[in-house]
């Protein structure tokens, strides 16, 4: 009786290499089937985070006067901020200013306002004294800056409408700004009351512990806006709204998001993303419609017009009584909101 052949012994070269390669198919879609898995698992979490994140903060408005869990752990997790490091810090800062005796010696600076600093740099006090200094010769330079515009402009000019701060913040707590280009009109507003505006708009908002922690969020829109509005893009100006935001504002900047943009707009990034890192490049959107930002921002905070449910978004009250509030913001600084 003839013996059967052992299977391997009966499996010509040709038939082990289409077995050899069955099998490195079969592994090849099993970890083709893994990692669609895991990339369904990884965007089913992500999706689940940004829901949860979205579903658990609930939206806040811009005035509180507390501050909510989420924000306490975000800052002793992520700004490092705890009561003795606090305390140690503001000693070691105020040693700094002291030393100083060119610019900081003999200034009696409140803490609240040191602790803007200190929260900006996630408490590396050398990087705090540097933005802390370079905002004292900033002021030394350009003190008509720090001066806020005449209450009447809010009512009888159009033009400090381009500036929305809105009455709702995003379920992390930042604070949202929309600048309205179109809305500015250089003929009834110098560039330098413009200038004033945003001053006043950082110095007054930073006054609040929800923002110094969370941070801005910004929507720059350009419908509408025309070669006279490019006339104030100078590179002068330019460089001066990006000095002040990234090196001497203890701002924390989240997201930038760019819509409507114009035709002469990409020269003007071109020349700006020269100076900003990586880090703040990274964070800036360009966005086909408005309805992209829906993406990023909840519907309920946003203004109809953007695609939001929020029909009342201006807070013309605010920004007055900050405009006004201002004048008494001395070089040592203001105290917190609360």
């Amino acid at each position: 009786m003839k013996q059967p052949r052992s299977r391997i012994s009966s499996i010509s070269p040709s038939d082990e290499s289409v077995e050899n390669n069955g099998k490195l198919n079969e592994g090849y879609l099993f970890v083709c089937n893994m990692i669609l898995r895991g990339r369904k698992i990884f965007k089913n979490m992500s999706s689940s985070s940004s829901k949860l994140i979205q579903e658990s903060n609930e939206i806040l408005p811009f005035k509180m006067n507390h501050l909510p869990d989420f924000v306490l752990k975000k800052l002793e997790e992520e700004l490092k901020e705890t009561p003795e490091k606090k305390q140690k810090s503001l000693l070691e800062l105020k040693k700094l200013l002291d030393a100083d005796e060119q610019l900081t010696c003999g200034i009696d600076f409140h803490e609240d306002f040191l602790t803007q600093y200190l929260r900006h740099s996630k408490y590396d006090t050398q990087r705090a004294f540097y933005h802390l200094r370079s905002m004292l010769l900033l002021r030394k330079k350009y003190s008509t800056l720090f001066d806020g515009i005449p209450d009447e402009f809010f009512l009888s000019k159009d033009s400090p409408n381009c500036i929305r701060l809105l009455s709702k913040r995003c379920p992390e707590g930042c604070t949202i700004i929309i600048y309205q280009y179109a809305k500015y009109n250089p003929n009834e507003l110098s560039v330098e009351d413009l200038k004033k505006m945003i001053v006043m708009l950082y110095f007054q908002m930073l006054r609040d512990p929800m923002t110094q922690i969370n941070g801005f969020k910004f929507i720059h829109d350009f419908q509408g806006t025309t070669m006279q509005h490019l006339k104030l893009c100078t590179p002068s100006n330019m460089y001066l709204f990006y000095h002040a935001g990234i090196h001497c504002i203890p701002a924390r900047y989240k997201q930038f998001h760019i819509i409507n943009e114009p035709y002469w707009f990409k020269p003007c990034w071109i020349f700006i993303k020269s100076f900003l890192s990586e880090k703040v490049r990274n964070r800036v959107y360009f966005h086909s419609s408005t309805e992209k930002l829906l993406d990023h921002f909840p519907r309920a905070i946003l203004p109809t017009e953007y695609g939001g449910d929020l029909r009342e978004s201006y807070m013309e009250d605010w920004l007055r009584k900050a405009n006004t509030d201002l004048k008494k913001h001395e070089v040592t600084g203001r105290p917190n909101y609360f």
